[in-house]
């Protein structure tokens, strides 16, 4: 397996762009690749949570409006408050954060880019299953993203029923949104279950000579662990 992780990285310098970054098997790239998906993620994510604080900021409603979202207070009178879209941004929040941002971010790139070298690998053992692992989580991303402006449920955009997606609300809420939702975290599950697998048999395959368990760093050792939990 380590023959085979090495194989194909001898000439990395002449990769084209979109080889490189759109193709890479190599764990360094990957690795980067997860934590600049996950730092976009992280922005369109927080930009809810601002959103959200603005809203609390004065009592009463003043962007969050029936009448459409605004990004100036609307005037005493002119804004009929609106829940639904509330409970969407709380659930495009929750979601986002959850399991397209700390999890990928924490797991995927950091561990990608520094369990392999840690531990004296050349990379991972299934150098294909991590590029099919990235490509899933950008999948997932794009869905949980498409989940906040596709038509959803009390006729409007958006399905808001919580990030955890329990039924009944999620069974009883109409439009695509809840399904591009569900399946966003469906490939966000599958995934991290590939980036499990990886990193379980790169930790138990692949230590350098003489890197005996007691030898490994920590935060190699908590990958391992998050390995198991995840899987």
């Amino acid at each position: 397996m380590a023959d085979a992780a090495v194989h194909g990285h001898d000439h990395e310098d002449n990769r084209g762009f979109f080889t490189r970054w759109f193709m890479s098997t190599n764990h360094k790239d990957i690795g980067i690749l997860y934590l600049l998906t996950g730092g976009l993620a992280g922005f369109i994510s927080v930009a809810f949570t601002v959103y959200m604080r603005m809203e609390l900021m004065e009592p009463g409603v003043q962007y969050m409006c029936m009448e459409g979202a605004r990004l100036t207070a609307a005037a005493v009178g002119d804004c009929t408050p609106n829940g639904h879209l509330w409970n969407v941004l709380i659930t495009g929040h929750g979601i986002l954060m959850m399991f397209f941002v700390v999890i990928p971010a924490l797991f995927g790139g950091f561990g990608n880019y520094f369990m392999p070298l840690q531990i004296g690998a050349p990379d991972m053992a299934f150098p294909r299953m991590n590029n099919l692992s990235y490509w899933m989580y950008v999948a997932g991303t794009t869905m949980a993203v498409l989940s906040v402006v596709t038509p959803g449920g009390n006729g409007q955009a958006g399905s808001g029923v919580g990030w955890v997606l329990y039924p009944p609300l999620s069974v009883n809420e109409g439009g695509m949104s809840m399904d591009f939702a569900i399946f966003a975290v469906h490939l966000s599950g599958a995934s991290s279950i590939l980036g499990a697998i990886n990193m379980i048999t790169t930790f138990l395959n692949m230590r350098t000579p003489g890197m005996t368990l007691f030898k490994v760093p920590l935060f190699s050792w908590s990958i391992f662990v998050t390995s198991w939990l995840i899987l």
